[in-house]
């Protein structure tokens, strides 16, 4: 069976917590307009208000009758002074006969609410009944005051339903950016047994998991680089015994000619095959010694552009020039401040020194060129590859280091070999 999605079901869930809130205001509604009717009906049975509200009905009529001078035979006046005012019942009484009444039901002198009052005409005075029946208009007022408070609690249950879910909802997405920022030990806030709850335990499973995940992940990688730094400390024991025999062995051979060109052919090449393990096995222990280091691990300083130059890269082009390498240099006027971490940089431009000297052919010069800009120093080497190095297989875990340790500096390491010219350029961030 196939589970509501959420969104749906949060829908839903809003739906009857809006028909629960308009229920409760249906209902205050109805409390209170009974309430208010019973206000109003308690104040229209009072006889001091019903006798006030009489008193001035007849004092307009009064002024009625004596303004247009009506005579108790012209009677028939008194209906449009009747169509002017709201709920008033009138029986004009000549004697026992009544003479005149606005409407069908006649106000009888024994009718308990009516008030009797003596209506003065101007051929003499005849006894007038007035009736005044609740205003609507205070019905009405109370009706719409009781609907806009029952819309108004009504809304209020809503709101703070929505709220509170908007509140943890905001509450969620705080805790999502604090796990975003790597704080997988920070335990989501599981509240309620709605599907907010119900997402945040999920979400809340998932830290864990990924947690629990990195930790394997760190242990498998710390128990890889311990692996590889103890064999190639392993390797390099042996390896370093097994090359100084071959160059004794060699040397030996060289001087007293006793060994076939063939087999003085093997123990080069048992050398150069020794040699080259040790090369790798170095290179493997550097490449896991810098990726085990965090960028927060690097011990970061403030050196001059110049004399960072000077001392890292020129000091190795002189030993290249003294080896018979032959270096065309280009640079910008170098004025930019650099944060480095002095023993992984040297680490990078070794391993840039060691494959120019390995893999560049003396009889094309070296290309080093300095270029600065506002925002970074680039350091561009360029050569010809040796008809020798073309032939030879790299690991290229060199290259893999030197990327690695520029990235954590904010800076670039690009390379490229094409058409047997090789090129390296560094790019480090200024300050």
């Amino acid at each position: 069976m196939s589970r509501i999605p959420f969104f749906f079901r949060l829908d839903v869930q809003l739906l009857i917590s809006a028909a629960a809130a308009f229920a409760a205001g249906a209902l205050l509604y109805m409390f209170l307009s009974m309430g208010a009717y019973e206000i109003l009906e308690s104040r229209s049975a009072s006889q001091k208000i019903q006798k006030e509200r009489s008193d001035g009905c007849f004092e307009r009529l009064q002024d009625y009758v004596s303004d247009a001078g009506l005579e108790i035979s012209g009677m028939e006046s008194l209906a449009d002074w009747a169509e002017n005012e709201d709920r008033v019942l009138v029986t004009v009484y000549e004697g026992d006969e009544a003479v005149y009444q606005n409407t069908d039901l006649t106000v009888g002198k024994d009718f308990p609410k009516a008030f009797s009052y003596g209506l003065r005409f101007r051929d003499g005075t005849a006894e007038v009944m007035l009736f005044c029946t609740p205003e609507i208009r205070g019905y009405v007022a109370a009706d719409f005051a009781c609907g806009f408070l029952a819309i108004m609690a009504a809304l209020w249950i809503l709101y703070t339903f929505i709220r509170r879910k908007v509140r943890y909802i905001g509450l969620l997405e705080s805790e999502l950016q604090i796990l975003k920022g790597g704080d997988l030990d920070y335990a989501v806030t599981v509240k309620g047994k709605d599907e907010l709850a119900s997402l945040a335990a999920e979400i809340d499973n998932m830290r864990r998991a990924i947690r629990d995940r990195r930790a394997r992940e760190e242990q498998a990688v710390k128990a890889n680089r311990d692996l590889v730094t103890a064999m190639s400390h392993d390797l390099r024991t042996p390896l370093t015994s097994l090359l100084g025999y071959t160059d004794i062995l060699a040397l030996s051979a060289a001087e007293e000619s006793r060994l076939s060109d063939q087999q003085k052919q093997y123990i080069r090449a048992i050398r150069d095959k020794g040699r080259r393990i040790k090369e790798l096995s170095d290179q493997l222990f550097e490449y896991f010694l810098v990726f085990g280091k965090e960028k927060e691990d690097l011990d970061f300083q403030q050196v001059n552009g110049i004399e960072f130059l000077g001392q890292v890269v020129e000091e190795s082009l002189f030993d290249m020039e003294s080896e018979g390498f032959s270096i065309e240099r280009s640079s910008d006027e170098i004025s930019c401040t650099l944060m480095a971490d002095i023993p992984s940089v040297r680490r990078v431009f070794g391993n840039i020194f060691s494959n120019l000297s390995k893999y560049a052919d003396k009889a094309s010069p070296v290309q080093v060129s300095y270029r600065q800009t506002m925002s970074s120093l680039t350091i561009c080497f360029r050569n010809r590859a040796a008809v020798s190095a073309m032939k030879t297989e790299s690991s290229g875990i060199g290259l893999k280091t030197c990327e690695r340790i520029m990235e954590a500096h904010g800076g670039r390491f690009r390379h490229s070999l094409k058409d047997g010219m090789f090129e390296a350029e560094l790019e480090f961030p200024v300050k």
